[in-house]
């Protein structure tokens, strides 16, 4: 099987880097409605609603969920930067 394409993400609050990894997509909750992001996305940038980010990694079936209050998402370089006030990880209920 052909190996899976990766990007990197980070997900940032103004406290701390919440995640930094290579990911294989997202789903977000754009301004405008969800939207998804593969490897060598075209460059963009964007605002975020409050909602369920999802994210595929490699080797794993189920999707990371993570809560996002509103943002801002920018794809540059094959790299996902999503900056958010405050996040909650399905771990933290």
């Amino acid at each position: 099987m052909a190996e899976e394409k990766t990007f990197k993400l980070e997900i940032i609050t103004p406290n701390e880097v919440v995640l930094s990894k290579d990911v294989l997509s997202i789903t977000a909750p754009g301004a405008e409605g969800s939207f998804g992001i593969l490897a060598n996305h075209a460059p963009f940038m964007t605002s975020l609603d409050k909602g369920e980010l999802k994210i595929k990694e490699p080797g794993q079936v189920n999707p990371l969920i993570i809560d996002i209050n509103k943002g801002f998402l920018e794809v540059l370089n094959n790299k996902v930067v999503v900056l958010v006030d405050k996040v909650k990880t399905e771990d933290q209920e």
